[in-house]
């Protein structure tokens, strides 16, 4: 069995992913099924959330669980999804930003919000507040940090908080959001030269890895950044090979079993259900692939169609 059957085998989720990303069959559909209809049924219409949480207990909250069914490509519209999103609208951003008397909103939870919040279409005027909010506090490198306006006041950007902003301004271009649309378009390459400029996963001092955990691999990711979630991110806005993301990508391929990747390490926490049981991850072969198939990377069709 070649990689690809394996993924088909799987999860209706895992299995549309891998026809709609790597067999380029954009009509497939999974309508809810799966571990999505397993997350739906958890949904509390009541209280309009997951979890019994806004943002905690981490990871069975409504903001985490958001983030996995809209990693799974939810269908925008759907009435839980949506009443999902309103919750986080309501609890998340109060006030333009300024969370408490003391502290502003983390600017990572606020990249996430649009992420969500646009690939859901949502039209509220809290959205432009969050663009102005994210364009305010772009630091002088080009990326974004949570901790700007602790006590520490950092001088450079976070890549956690940077990538997850990212993500969701690349979303907001991606549906088709207008406000201050140039801004947020000239935003976006400048924070992914941040990664960049760290090969995505080194300090620039030594050349060694930021952190251990930034060459691992872990679904789901969470709001934590490592190297497959940076490459996936750059495939899925299609970013043109650069050769600073060259020793990433070779870290994820020694990660490769003949194609399968494994399921990495457990960001440690509350969960609704195991997602995958098997030696290997069907996510995260499936991000590999997408990651190589996308930069034409020499291993993909071995991969791919090999037995």
């Amino acid at each position: 069995m070649n990689v690809i059957e394996w993924l088909l085998q799987g999860d209706p989720v895992t299995t549309y992913l891998t026809e709609k990303y790597l067999l380029d069959h954009h009509e497939t559909s999974h309508h809810d099924q799966g571990y999505i209809k397993r997350y739906l049924e958890l949904f509390d219409p009541d209280t309009n959330r997951w979890g019994h949480g806004v943002y905690g207990p981490k990871w069975i909250s409504t903001h985490y669980t958001i983030a996995e069914l809209k990693y799974m490509e939810i269908s925008y519209d759907h009435p839980y999804y949506q009443k999902g999103l309103m919750t986080l609208l309501q609890y998340e951003w109060v006030n333009k930003g300024m969370y408490n008397k003391t502290r502003h909103q983390d600017m990572c939870i606020v990249g996430m919000l649009v992420n969500f919040l646009s690939y859901g279409r949502v039209k509220d005027e809290k959205m432009n507040e969050m663009i102005d909010y994210i364009i305010a506090h772009q630091f002088s490198d080009g990326g974004w940090n949570c901790a700007w306006d602790s006590g520490k006041k950092p001088k450079i950007s976070s890549i956690h908080t940077t990538l997850s902003v990212l993500e969701g301004l690349s979303e907001y271009v991606k549906i088709g959001y207008t406000y201050r649309i140039d801004e947020v378009k000239t935003a976006i390459p400048k924070g992914i030269e941040v990664l960049l400029s760290r090969d995505l996963y080194k300090q620039k001092q030594d050349g060694l890895p930021i952190h251990e955990s930034i060459i691992s691999i872990h679904y789901p990711p969470r709001w934590k950044y490592d190297i497959l979630r940076a490459l996936e991110y750059l495939s899925d806005i299609k970013y043109p090979y650069d050769e600073r993301m060259g020793d990433a990508i070779d870290i994820v391929v020694s990660k490769m079993k003949a194609g399968f990747m494994p399921k990495g390490d457990r960001i440690s926490g509350l969960i609704h259900f195991k997602l995958e049981d098997e030696r290997y991850s069907r996510f995260n072969t499936f991000r590999a692939l997408k990651i190589l198939n996308f930069y034409k990377h020499t291993l993909y069709h071995k991969y791919a169609i090999s037995n």
